[in-house]
């Protein structure tokens, strides 16, 4: 039967031409898909609606009314500064004549800010001292360690503070920062743009904050402290106080002159200190919390930049403007991955930090180039490459998916695949060229078409096994990928194929497929494998003993380098303000406990577990209805009568009140009463718990803040929240609680990546060993092939485990697309092992053999691939950066186990295997005769003559 390239349509034209026209005609329709291509990060919309912590935040956020927010704070920020309210203004709009607001900006819904809650706190009779405590590490910082020196101090401030910063680097191995003294802002009049002043004096009102006095009642300082991941109150900070209140003045040396003493002129031999007092004063950095609307939440970027186009409006320097939160981080992360593909910041000439995706390309094409020795064989390869990512990635708007953190690495990944088989079909192309050009392209083709076609289903088997992660970028990238191969595969067979036999290359010379020094290799591999193979276990075996500490992480902003903006930013809020990442802890109350406790007593249950919860080192501060309330004491037990009844009068009325204010966005935002019947299921240190909250329960909402720039274990604080809650709430029936927000998330999805992980793998795996087992013929033989295919990816993890280095969703999927690229290299070696020991053969010549026909494709491919990828790494994007390093680090290993451990084991136990199961297949087909032209005949025989002189034809 004739080959698809040997075929003609009815006008004599080649099938080949069809192919091209086809390839042709749909360029410019995908371009217009592409244009369509959109970019989400939403860590939140990862794992599926049904997953219980999802339908438990979902529940949250629905009930509270809570929107997405981010934190805005700037440097020199306090409570007397009047750029706050100007900056709401700014963002709101002004209120006309009807109420309604104008202007302000369309993708913000509500603006927070510190001044506003302790107003509205010193309205239900709080003091504004005691208001300013309870949004401390809320919306109210303590700044910087402040510096009190002494008179003596101050007569060698310069010096004091080297010393101070010396001790600490030397003692304690901190580096110390110092920064000036805190200083009031001054409201500056721009009389040209008619700007007035505002006052924020207290007017005749009597219950109105004075801020202005809050922040003078600071004590005076002489600089300040900071230092990495700084927080008041740990250890740490204690022992630098204690250091700076330990500096004294170098002592008096006797018999020296008041000009050598230390000190000039003074007489005195005792050693005064330096250092009078250390503290943190609340008061001073403030932050505001925006609330974004559907609109901003929609575009985080827009809602980003309109933030800090009101802040400048408002008279605060971009530069010293400090942002946090979801919507920030994921903005940022959309640009960087922009960045990567074309970042202007730097100029032409730095084209390898311009766009390192581009120029990891431009890598591989000349790698490419040089590797082939024939610039229309490699445009050939590089053009079917490029095309079939090109078409693959075109998928993706087409079928209204997006672009994530995660399928972003697809283009890179489907040229690797397609540019790996392209590169082997081009060396059997070479090798049958050599023999007679007018059937190269059929006999490479053919030659190509098993291993091709079982390597690519193999890696689409292994990119599909993702399709069982509970993580959407994840389910994504494994549809998309696999879909991708099955395009690489036709490109690999039909596409190139097509352009080579409508613009064949020349021929190559002899020298160009001289591959004596591969059998050379191959026979050495052959009489050493027994020390081979058990030094590529011992390896194997040792880096896997890595996975006791392996760990995963899924905190977007790691993705970020130090030296970025928004770590810059984050690290500003969480050292001087507050923790970035919230985590609410929900009372529920039902009919019976309200029956049991009255309204008031029920607030003050809620302060004191807030007050458990806030005592935790990691929480910055937390905030509940109860901060907005009074503390109440409770009646004596000896109360008269008439006592209780005006306590009872008294707590109905609070009660009335608040729940008649729900509609009011602080008292809604933290009290909720349930409008219908949830059952929801919690998971605890002692299993999966389930919460029932019933229609008229009433639900308190704390909100604590968490540093997400710590290497804190949310698993551990998750824990420790639901005892602390636990321990308060046992002595009360009818209450229960619930663990939620961004912290509880984060935690399930780090359990989803390691689930995904060992899931998808062992799929993929699974899969892969039983067609190793179908195609050897052997279940012992398809084990130990699946050998050379794990040591990549047991090695690079397990050292990245040693290693200490934590597993992202970046990192995760590259183990099966590992197990991919290995794969390959696999079924193209034993194929041509198996068709040396057909040709009678020895092991070891059949291992030589089949380097010869391999080893130089595997070659040309892992350097051109793991080289361009290695040229990822000046990515800002970490992301990116460690994809491209982990890749390559991925193919280069894989390329070791494939010429190296592989041969070794075909030459010893793997092949005897291979060659048993080879001559049981042939003695099975010797015994079955068939009837050919009335004749009994052995069909097998004219076959495998047929097929070795084939192959012998193309060896020569």
């Amino acid at each position: 039967m004739a080959s698809f390239f040997e075929k003609r349509d009815p006008w004599g034209h080649s099938l080949s031409l069809w192919v091209v026209v086809l390839m042709i005609f749909v360029t410019p329709l995908l371009f217009g898909v592409l244009r369509e291509i959109r970019q989400e990060n939403n860590v939140e919309n990862w794992l599926p609606e049904d997953d219980p912590q999802s339908k438990v935040l979902s529940w949250h956020r629905n009930s509270f009314g809570i929107e997405d927010r981010l934190l805005l704070s700037w440097d020199g920020s306090s409570l007397s500064d009047l750029r706050a309210n100007r900056l709401k203004q700014v963002l709101l709009g002004t209120p006309d004549e009807e109420n309604i607001r104008r202007g302000g900006s369309p993708y913000i819904q509500e603006v927070f800010t510190p001044q506003d809650a302790i107003q509205k706190m010193v309205d239900y009779h709080i003091e504004p001292d005691e208001a300013q405590e309870r949004l401390k590490g809320v919306l109210v910082g303590t700044g910087m360690l402040k510096v009190q020196l002494t008179e003596a101090g101050r007569k060698r401030q310069q010096q004091t503070i080297q010393e101070l910063i010396s001790k600490a680097k030397q003692e304690l191995g901190v580096d110390l920062t110092v920064k000036p003294a805190f200083k009031e802002w001054v409201d500056i009049v721009d009389e040209s743009q008619g700007m007035q002043p505002e006052e924020n004096a207290p007017d005749d009102d009597e219950d109105q904050v004075d801020f202005q006095a809050l922040v003078a009642a600071i004590p005076a300082h002489d600089f300040q402290l900071i230092w990495p991941r700084m927080q008041p109150g740990t250890e740490l900070t204690e022992q630098i106080k204690g250091l700076a209140l330990s500096l004294k003045r170098p002592g008096i040396i006797p018999g020296t002159s008041a000009a050598e003493k230390p000190g000039g002129n003074d007489t005195s031999e005792s050693q005064p200190v330096l250092v009078k007092d250390c503290f943190f004063a609340v008061g001073t950095p403030i932050a505001i919390a925006v609330e974004l609307s559907d609109t901003g939440d929609a575009d985080h970027a827009a809602a980003v930049a309109a933030v800090k186009k009101a802040a400048v409006e408002a008279g605060i320097p971009e530069d010293s403007l400090h942002l946090g939160g979801r919507p920030v981080a994921g903005a940022a992360l959309n640009r960087m991955v922009k960045e990567s593909s074309w970042n202007t910041a730097y100029p032409i000439w730095q084209f390898h930090r311009r766009s390192v995706t581009l120029f990891s390309g431009l890598i591989g094409i000349a790698l490419a180039f040089l590797m082939l020795k024939s610039m229309r064989l490699a445009c050939l390869v590089l053009l079917v490459s490029y095309y079939t990512t090109f078409v693959a990635v075109s998928i993706v708007p087409l079928t209204g998916g997006t672009m994530n953190m995660v399928l972003v690495v697809m283009p890179t990944l489907l040229t690797v695949l397609t540019l790996s088989g392209s590169i082997h079909v081009a060396n059997y192309w070479k090798h049958a060229a050599h023999v007679d050009m007018k059937t190269a392209v059929t006999k490479a083709v053919e030659m190509a078409r098993a291993p091709c076609v079982m390597a690519s289903l193999t890696t689409a088997i292994g990119l599909a096994s993702l399709l069982t992660s509970p993580l959407s970028p994840v389910r994504d990238f494994g549809l998309y990928s696999s879909i991708g191969c099955v395009i690489s595969l036709l490109m690999v067979l039909y596409g190139l194929p097509s352009l080579l036999q409508l613009w064949p290359a020349k021929p190559p010379k002899a020298s160009e497929i001289d591959v004596k020094h591969w059998h050379t290799f191959g026979r050495i591999l052959s009489r050493h494998q027994m020390l081979v193979s058990v030094t590529c276990l011992i390896i194997f075996v040792v880096s896997c003993y890595g996975f006791k500490w392996f760990r995963t992480e899924t905190k977007v902003i790691r993705y970020f380098p130090d030296s970025s903006r928004v770590i810059q930013d984050y690290l500003f809020l969480e050292e001087n303000l507050s923790g970035i990442t919230p985590v609410d802890t929900v009372i529920c109350f039902d009919e019976a406990a309200q029956k049991n406790m009255n309204f008031v007593e029920r607030v003050e249950l809620v302060r004191q577990i807030e007050h458990k919860i806030a005592e935790h080192p990691e929480i910055s501060g937390s905030i509940s209805l109860a901060d907005f309330r009074p503390v109440s004491e409770p009646l004596p037990p000896d109360a008269s009568t008439f006592q209780k009844l005006r306590n009872a009068k008294r707590v109905n009325e609070t009660e009335r009140r608040v729940k008649e204010s729900l509609e009011d966005g602080t008292v809604k935002s933290f009290l909720y009463v349930a409008d219908k019947t949830v059952e929801m299921e919690q998971e605890t240190d002692y299993g999966t718990r389930s919460v029932v909250v019933e229609k008229g329960d009433e639900l308190w909402r704390i909100t604590a803040q968490v540093a997400i720039m710590s290497d804190l274990d949310y698993g551990v604080l998750t824990s420790e929240l639901n005892q602390a809650t636990q321990s308060v709430l046992r002595d009360h029936a009818g209450t229960t609680h619930l663990v939620t927000g961004t912290i509880p998330l984060f935690l399930r999805t780090q359990q989803a990546v390691l689930e995904s992980l060992i899931k998808s793998f062992g799929l993929a795996f699974a899969v892969i060993a039983i067609v190793m087992m179908i195609l050897l013929r052997s279940t012992l033989a398809g084990l130990i092939t699946m050998l050379p295919n794990l040591m990549p990816i047991g090695v690079i993890f397990g050292l990245l485990s040693w290693m200490r280095i934590s597993v992202d969703i970046g990192t995760m999927i590259t183990a099966s697309v590992a197990l991919g690229i290995a794969v390959d290299g696999t079924l193209h070696l034993l194929t041509w092992f198996k068709i040396g020991i057909r040709e009678g053969k020895t092991k070891s010549e059949a291992v030589a053999a089949a380097l010869g026909h391999c080893g130089p494709a595997m070659w040309q491919t892992s350097a051109a691939v793991g080289i361009s990828l290695a040229m990822l790494y000046p990515a800002e994007l970490l992301l990116v950066s460690r994809f491209g390093v982990l890749m390559c680090a991925l193919i280069t290993a894989a390329l070791l186990a494939d010429i190296i451990f592989l041969p070794a084991l075909l030459a010893g136990p793997l092949g005897s295997l291979i060659v048993s199961s080879l001559k049981k297949e042939r003695e099975l087909a010797e015994s079955v005769p068939l009837l050919q032209d009335g004749k009994e005949t052995k069909p097998h025989l004219s076959h495998a003559i047929k097929r070795s002189q084939s192959e012998r034809s193309l060896e020569t």
